[in-house]
C-alpha cells in the first residue's frame, strides 16, 4: 500500500544613498545597508505605485492573465522610473477579487541592469488568502535567527496612484539577487517547486529530466543548462542503500539546515511544505562550487492553528519526535530520515535547541503581539476580510491573534513532552492508494514516454495527459485515471491488451 501511495505524488548618502539607474549586477555593489532599512522588521514600509489609468485599466480587463505593464515605484525619497508591474498570486487574479491585489515589481522589467539597491524585484503580498498578515515575518525571522538561508519579511503601507490599499507583507524574492546577497555560489542553480506536480515529493520517477520539467521551474541559466543534477540528487534520496544512506545524503546537502527547517515548520504549523502536508512552496539550490543542495522554503504564509481547514490535524498528526505527519502526503526525504537512527537523532536534538529558543510561549505570544501593534491603526481602513480561511472561526484581528497565541500556548508543552518521551512512531494513515493495475500502467507509460525522449520524439502530448491523470488519481477517481492512463499507452505505442 506504501508503494501504491508514492505513486499518487509522482504522476501529480547615509544609508539611502541616491539610487543608480543602471546599477552593476556585481554582488560586491548592492547597498547591504539600504535593503536591511528596506525590510526592516520593526518598521512599517510606505511604498508608491504610480500607474498610469490605461495601464491599470488593461491590467483589470485582462484577468485572470497577469499581464506586466509600465509603472514608477517610490520608496522613501528613491524614485525608479519604467519599472514593471503585475497583479501576483491566485487570488488576485481572479476578476471578481472583492479585496486588495498583490503587486510584483520587477525593477529589471525594461533595462536587465537596473537594480534597487541590488534587488532585481519585490514583492507586496496581500495576505488574503489565509488571512491572517503574520506568519511570513514571524516563521522566517525565526529561520534567520537560527542561521537558515531564509528570505526576509516585513509590512508594506502601499499606495498606489496616491490611494491606499493597504497594509501588505514585503517579501524578499528568492531569485539571482538572492542567490547573490545570501548563498555562497551566485552562479548556482535555483529550481523552483509552485504548485505541486510529478516528483514534487521528491520522489524519483525515473532518470529522464523531462519527467520532473512540469514540477521543477527552473529559475537561473545553470538550473536550465543542467536538470540532470536534479535528477541524480533525487535518485540518491530513494535509491541509496540505508547503510550508506546519512552519509551519502551529507555529502550532497546541507543536512543540517533541513533538519532545522522541518522543526521550525513543525512548530509554527507551517502545513504548507515539504515537511508538511502538501510539497509545494520551496525552492532548490544547488551551490556548483561545492556540488551541495540546500532547501528553501518559500509562501509561509500559513501557521499557527491546530486545525486547518476543519480538517488537516496539525497539532494531533504532526508529532514533535516523528517529523512525518501522520496523514500527510509520501515524503522520501523526511521518510529515510526517520528511519536513520543518527539523522533522527540530530533532527530531535536541533529541534529541542530551536523549541526552546525560539517556541517558548511567553517570548513568542510578545512577538505575535508586537507584529499586531505595528499595523493595528493601518487596518482599520484595509479592505481585508478580517478572518483567516485556515479558521473559520475566527472573525476579527482579536480573534486571529487569540487564536494564534492558543496554538503556541498548546504546541510547545506537546512538543516539549513528545521529544522527551517520543515513543512508538505514530501509525501512517493515508488514504488507499491506486489499485495495482493503474500503478503498473502509469510506470508503462513513464518507461515508453522515456524511451521516446532518447529517440527525440516529442512527448509533450503524453506529458498533458499526465496533468490530467495526477489530479484524477489524487482526487481518488481511480476509473477516470485508468481511461486517461488508456490514451496515454496509445501515445506510447502500447497496444490494448
Amino acid at each position: 500500500m506504501r508503494t501504491q501511495a508514492l505513486f499518487v505524488c509522482a504522476v501529480l548618502m547615509t544609508v539611502y544613498g541616491p539610487l543608480v539607474g543602471a546599477e552593476p549586477s556585481a554582488r560586491g555593489l548592492a547597498n547591504d545597508k539600504a535593503v536591511a532599512a528596506f525590510y526592516q522588521p520593526d518598521e512599517v514600509q510606505p511604498v508608491h505605485l504610480q500607474i498610469a489609468d490605461k495601464d491599470l485599466k488593461r491590467m483589470l480587463e485582462a484577468l485572470p492573465q497577469l499581464i506586466e505593464v509600465p509603472a514608477t515605484f517610490r520608496w522613501r525619497d528613491v524614485t525608479v522610473e519604467n519599472v514593471s508591474v503585475r497583479f501576483k498570486g491566485n487570488s488576485s487574479s481572479h476578476p471578481k477579487q472583492p479585496h486588495k491585489r498583490s503587486y510584483l515589481v520587477k525593477f529589471d522589467g525594461s533595462d536587465k541592469d537596473r537594480r534597487f539597491f541590488g534587488l532585481r524585484q519585490a514583492s507586496f503580498d496581500n495576505g488574503i488568502q489565509f488571512g491572517s498578515l503574520f506568519s511570513e515575518q514571524i516563521v522566517t525571522e525565526i529561520l534567520r535567527d537560527h542561521g537558515i538561508k531564509a528570505h526576509r519579511a516585513n509590512y508594506a503601507k502601499l499606495y498606489l496612484n496616491k490611494e491606499y490599499q493597504g497594509v501588505y507583507v514585503n517579501v524578499e524574492r528568492i531569485d539571482e539577487s538572492f542567490i547573490a546577497n545570501h548563498l555562497p555560489d551566485a552562479n548556482g542553480s535555483l529550481f523552483k517547486v509552485d504548485e505541486g506536480g510529478p516528483g514534487c515529493n521528491l520522489q524519483f520517477l525515473g532518470d529522464d529530466p523531462a519527467l520532473y520539467l512540469k514540477t521543477f521551474e527552473a529559475k537561473t541559466k545553470s538550473a536550465k543548462k543542467e536538470p540532470a543534477k536534479l535528477v541524480e540528487f533525487i535518485k540518491l534520496i530513494n535509491k541509496t542503500g540505508p547503510k550508506e544512506f546519512a552519509k551519502a545524503l551529507e555529502s550532497k546537502m546541507e543536512v543540517d539546515d533541513f533538519l532545522r527547517v522541518t522543526a521550525v515548520m513543525l512548530f509554527s504549523g507551517a502545513f504548507d511544505q515539504l515537511a508538511g502536508w502538501n510539497p509545494h512552496n520551496y525552492f532548490l539550490y544547488h551551490d556548483g562550487t561545492r556540488d551541495r543542495w540546500r532547501y528553501l522554503p518559500w509562501d509561509l504564509d500559513v501557521g499557527f492553528c491546530e486545525t486547518a481547514f476543519g480538517k488537516v490535524k496539525v497539532l494531533a498528526d504532526w508529532h514533535a519526535a516523528w517529523p512525518v505527519p501522520k496523514t500527510g502526503a509520501p515524503n522520501p526525504l523526511l521518510e529515510r530520515i526517520v528511519d536513520d537512527p543518527v539523522l533522527l537523532a540530530r533532527y530531535r536534538k536541533e529541534a529541542r535547541k530551536i523549541l526552546d529558543k525560539s517556541f517558548e510561549p511567553e517570548r513568542l505570544c510578545k512577538v505575535i503581539d508586537a507584529k499586531y501593534k505595528l499595523i493595528k491603526d493601518d487596518l482599520k481602513t484595509d479592505p481585508f476580510p478580517h478572518r483567516r480561511a485556515t479558521v473559520p472561526g475566527d472573525r476579527d484581528y482579536e480573534d486571529i491573534v487569540d487564536s494564534m497565541k492558543a496554538f503556541v500556548r498548546k504546541r510547545y508543552p506537546s512538543a516539549v513532552e513528545q521529544l522527551d518521551k517520543p515513543g512508538e512512531r505514530p501509525k501512517v494513515e493515508r488514504p488507499p492508494g491506486p489499485p495495482p493495475q493503474l500503478v503498473a500502467k502509469i510506470q508503462r507509460i513513464q518507461k515508453g514516454a522515456e524511451a521516446m525522449r532518447r529517440a527525440g520524439q516529442d512527448v509533450s502530448p503524453i506529458a498533458k495527459l499526465m496533468q490530467r491523470l495526477g489530479p484524477a488519481v489524487q482526487a481518488g477517481k481511480f476509473d477516470e485515471a485508468e481511461k486517461i492512463a488508456d490514451e496515454a499507452l496509445k501515445l506510447v505505442g502500447e497496444k490494448e491488451k
